[in-house]
Order: C-alpha cells, then sequence, then structure tokens
C-alpha cells in the first residue's frame, strides 16, 4: 500500500496519446460487455454507432469539462509546466488555464494559473499538473480545482508560485478557496499515506464538493475557506485483495443526491460508481466497469460515465470508454465508441444531451471532441 497513491497520481496525470483529428470518426457497431450493478444481475446491450467529432485541438493537457446552461463548454487545462526546465527537474510555470468553445468563438478565458511538470527531451510530451476542473465564479471569472500529488511539505519546495496547486481557488485574484492539500496533510482521513491530488468539483450550496484521487477522499470546502471530510469511502474488497478507492468523477444532482466514480486501484471491472442521497450513506449503484475516471449527469437525470481504459493500465496504452448508468437501477449500457478515445479524462453533457470528452491529453495536442450517440 506504500506506494498505490504515488502510482494512482501518476496514472491521472499521464494521460493520453497526442494526436489532432480534424474530421470526424465513426465507431462501428460493437456489442457491450456484460456490466454488473448493485442488484447482483447483468444487462447485455447493442448499441448502434456513435460519431466523434474533434471540437477543439491542441490543448495543453486538458483534463475536465463543464457544460454551460448557455451552449458553452469549458475545459480546465493542466499546462506545461515550465518552458525550457531542465530534463527530470520538477518546475513550476503558468502556464494552465480555462479554455472555452461557445459557437464560433474558442479560446483561453483564463490563464497564467500554475503547472507543474518535469522536464522533458525536445519533442517529447510533458505530462503536467494543474487546473483539472473548472466552473464559472458567480461574481466573475472562474472556480478551478487543481491537481497536485504531494503535501503542504512538497509543494512548499516548489515556491511561491505552486501555492494554488493542490487547492479549489477562483481565477479573478488566485484566492485559495479551499486547500485539500492542507487538509490531507494535516488530517490523513484514510490512515494511508499521505498524498493529495484533487481531481474533480462540484458546486454544493455555498461552497463546494471535490474528490482527491491520492486522498481516497471528498472533501467539502466551506465559504469560509474551512474544510471537512464529506465521505471517506471504503476500499474495494476483490478476491485478488484491497483496492485502493481513488475516487474521480463527482456530480451532484437537482434533488441533492451525490455521485461518485472510483477507479478501485486499476482493478479490470471493479470501478464502482457510488449513489449518496440527502441524509443517507453511500451505497453502490453500479460496478463491473474499468478505470472510471469521470461522470456527469444527463439530461434524463441518469449518468454517462467514462472510462480512461478499458482494459488494465499495465503496458500500452488502450481506448477508453463511455457508458450510459441508469440512476435507479444502476444498468450500465456501452455508448460504443470504438478505439476513439485515447485515455480521455473528463466527460460532461450539455443541456440539449450532446456529450463533450477531453481526448489525447498527454501533451500540449490534446482535444475536445463531442460523441453523438
Amino acid at each position: 500500500m506504500a506506494n498505490s497513491r504515488n502510482s494512482w497520481t501518476k496514472i491521472l496525470l499521464a494521460a493520453g496519446a497526442a494526436g489532432a483529428v480534424a474530421v470526424p470518426l465513426t465507431a462501428g457497431p460493437v456489442q457491450a460487455q456484460p456490466q454488473a450493478h448493485r442488484h447482483g444481475h447483468t444487462h447485455t446491450h447493442t448499441r448502434t454507432e456513435a460519431t466523434v467529432t474533434v471540437v477543439a485541438s491542441q490543448l495543453n493537457n486538458p483534463r475536465g469539462v463543464t457544460a454551460l446552461g448557455d451552449g458553452g463548454v469549458l475545459v480546465a487545462e493542466a499546462g506545461a509546466g515550465l518552458a525550457d526546465c531542465p530534463v527530470d527537474q520538477t518546475c513550476v510555470g503558468t502556464t494552465g488555464s480555462v479554455y472555452k468553445v461557445k459557437g464560433s468563438f474558442q479560446g483561453r478565458v483564463a490563464t497564467g494559473l500554475a503547472s507543474t511538470a518535469k522536464g522533458v527531451a525536445p519533442g517529447a510530451p510533458i505530462s503536467a499538473n494543474g487546473p483539472s476542473d473548472v466552473v464559472p465564479d458567480r461574481f466573475g471569472g472562474y472556480v478551478v480545482v487543481s491537481g497536485l500529488g504531494g503535501t503542504t511539505e512538497s509543494r512548499a519546495a516548489l515556491g511561491e508560485g505552486a501555492r494554488t496547486l493542490g487547492t479549489v481557488f477562483r481565477t479573478r485574484d488566485h484566492k485559495v478557496l479551499a486547500d485539500l492539500t492542507d487538509h490531507e496533510t494535516r488530517l490523513n482521513p484514510d490512515g494511508g499515506d499521505v498524498h493529495a491530488n484533487p481531481w474533480r468539483l462540484a458546486r454544493s450550496g455555498s461552497g463546494y464538493l471535490a474528490t482527491d484521487a491520492g486522498a481516497n477522499t471528498v472533501v467539502r470546502g466551506n465559504a469560509d475557506g474551512t474544510t471537512a471530510t464529506e465521505y471517506l469511502l471504503p476500499k474495494n474488497e476483490l478476491p485478488t485483495g484491497a483496492a485502493e478507492t481513488v475516487p474521480t468523477g463527482i456530480a451532484k444532482a437537482a434533488d441533492g443526491t451525490v455521485y461518485v466514480a472510483d477507479m478501485s486501484g486499476g482493478r479490470v471491472g471493479a470501478s464502482r460508481v457510488w449513489k449518496i442521497a440527502p441524509g443517507q450513506q453511500p451505497e453502490i449503484l453500479a460496478t463491473g466497469m474499468t478505470n472510471l475516471i469521470d461522470l456527469d449527469l444527463d439530461r434524463d437525470g441518469d449518468l454517462i460515465a467514462l472510462s480512461y481504459s478499458a482494459a488494465a493500465l499495465a503496458g500500452p496504452p488502450q481506448p477508453g470508454a463511455l457508458f450510459e448508468i441508469d440512476a435507479d437501477s444502476g444498468a450500465v449500457t456501452e455508448i460504443p465508441t470504438g478505439d476513439q478515445l485515447k485515455q480521455p479524462t473528463g466527460v460532461a453533457v450539455d443541456p440539449c444531451g450532446k456529450v463533450y470528452v477531453t481526448n489525447n491529453t498527454l501533451g500540449t495536442n490534446g482535444q475536445l471532441v463531442r460523441v453523438n450517440r
């Protein structure tokens, strides 16, 4: 267990093969894998082909996606660290950003955000840590959650420019609204290695809920800047041994129900989706999927879940996958995308039901794609 958190932080950082596609990509019909849900049954469904269209390209380590009510789409870009950083040395730069697509407009609407990466040889892709999710700030600008993969001590060692890494902060003045790295370093709620890597963000009342994939927690950031452990989800007890939870995606429904996806240590078929009704304890809604890295609610109140890789993480990167999950029964149906999702990391559904995914997310040739179901 001692190295498990570091391993899964690296998974969340190294997110995709670079490449740009300028035309729609069509995946042929496929048979979904049988998927188990909480009642112990399995469902197998055949879906027609999905079309995957590139909406934006040349994104810098794109991570989370947020679909807005006005038709706009936001992408959190983790950036590219610091230019000319020496090979194998970790440097902090200001290359993190928020990218927006709305109608004919495409471009960065918030720049100069902290980004950290190891220096690489010329031509090699840069895997950065920085902004990992974004929502609009009601008072202007944006609220961002930023990854880190460390502790308050390791963050301090990177210098003052790293102070927003591992936190929830607002872009208009870079004020830290919730310091998840401090929370993990001080409290270490699961009793394992001290290791913070915030990943996804959801509004909750006057504050925010954020998953910390490194700490195995969901943390509440309150309006006064304090933090509290909202959920400590248990390890996945498997025949092959206990798997770290690694919570990733989070979504909150209008009735207050919270849904959380986990990677369950990257074990094949072990990822879980948790359903937490107001005032209730977390329960497993669905399982049987692999390496779930994000989820969102669609306009019918059901879930769209994204797999970073539908196969074991060892060896060459394998394509990701998309799933529909019935929010009542937990029934799972795969949305066939062929092999077009290359280590994707973020998913969002807009009010019209369009699904957006960040794709090819390692380096500076990342994509935002639209999946037409």
